[in-house]
């Protein structure tokens, strides 16, 4: 989920709890909620800092379930020091419900994304395991316009604060339990034609929870395909159907599918070698679905990008790539990515 959603689910789970507090008012007891509701998200700065690490540090130390108590005493201390400093009252009122309330709001966030694709490392550094139900995207515009829509309603009506605050948070938990079984439609399809034993994936769109990503896995790669759970039969699976018959951004009616190949990175000597240097290490542990996206081969450089299919669209590249390059035959690799919503803008890493 998104930093602001995460914030406002914060917000409105402070709001939903009976009045208690100690020494907090109303407006405090959602600030120290908000906040916690907030915090996990500053490993954004990763992205920034050291991109290179990015992917498998995000979501890891302050998205624990263990270091939780230890991120919100430090959030609870920093709330209480500027409260009582603007207002004054003592520790023993303060700090305890704040403790409570930013532990509140860090589990909430934490739960919002174990719920998505990317998933979260829940019990970092004790294990380094990741984990996902894959309910939902990364960034879910229900979610978020729901968990909004009930905020505003919120501030406008604060006399019927907690209802509003209840009444959105269950909408929110049905919406995701509307998943799981739409998931398990999407897991048998995946399953329906693949040869036995395979491991298959289903796995959530952004814009529509009827729309999901079919991946087998094949000797040498996979093979993909994106449905329309909704949309109407058509003709015969792999035969291109009629506009009719086709989901909205490229997904097809269940009947109707085109399945797409993706090689592994073992597909060639070339794509192999890269794959296997420690420079692409902590690519490879991150991608759970790894692919060669392309061999990019000239005279002047040599690149080899791999992709994670977790995360692809039917339109636009996918989000997460890196690779390796090397001038002309030179021995020495170097790392980079590919920028977000571009195909061939590179950054050094």
């Amino acid at each position: 989920m998104d930093t602001l959603t995460h914030t406002l689910a914060g917000v409105l789970l402070a709001r939903a709890l009976p009045a208690w507090g100690g020494g907090l008012s109303h407006a405090r007891r959602q600030i120290a909620c908000g906040v916690g509701a907030a915090f996990p998200d500053v490993d954004f700065a990763l992205q920034l800092l050291a991109p290179q690490v990015f992917l498998n540090l995000h979501r890891g130390p302050t998205h624990s379930l263990v270091l939780l108590p230890a991120w919100a005493a430090l959030l609870a201390l920093a709330l209480t020091w500027l409260w009582r400093r603007r207002d004054g009252g003592s520790w023993r009122a303060l700090w305890p419900p704040c403790v409570a309330l930013c532990a509140l709001g860090l589990g909430s966030h934490i739960a919002g994304d174990w719920v998505t694709l990317y998933g979260t490392r829940l019990f970092y550094p004790v294990l380094p395991d990741v984990y996902a139900l894959e309910l939902s995207w990364d960034f879910n515009p229900w979610i978020a316009l729901l968990v909004l829509v009930g905020a505003l309603l919120g501030f406008a009506r604060a006399a019927r604060g907690p209802t509003i605050a209840r009444a959105t948070l269950l909408l929110v938990v049905l919406l995701l339990a509307a998943a799981v079984p739409l998931r398990r439609q999407a897991l048998d399809l995946a399953q329906r034609d693949a040869p036995l034993p395979a491991e298959v994936w289903a796995l959530p769109q952004p814009l529509s929870p009827f729309h999901w990503h079919l991946i087998q896995r094949q000797t040498g790669g996979y093979r993909a395909a994106f449905v329309d759970l909704l949309a109407p039969a058509g003709g015969a699976e792999g035969v291109a159907a009629p506009a009719a018959h086709s989901g909205p951004g490229g997904y097809r009616a269940r009947d109707d599918l085109i399945w797409r190949r993706h090689d592994s990175p073992e597909t060639s000597p070339l794509s192999l070698l890269a794959w296997n240097r420690a420079e692409i290490g902590a690519f490879r542990a991150f991608a759970r679905i790894p692919a060669l996206y392309r061999i990019d081969e000239d005279p002047r450089a040599t690149c080899v990008w791999f992709a994670d299919l977790r995360h692809a669209l039917p339109l636009g590249p996918p989000p997460f790539r890196q690779g390796l390059c090397r001038a002309g035959h030179a021995p020495e690799w170097r790392l980079h990515r590919l920028r977000y919503f571009s195909e061939d803008r590179r950054q050094a890493l």
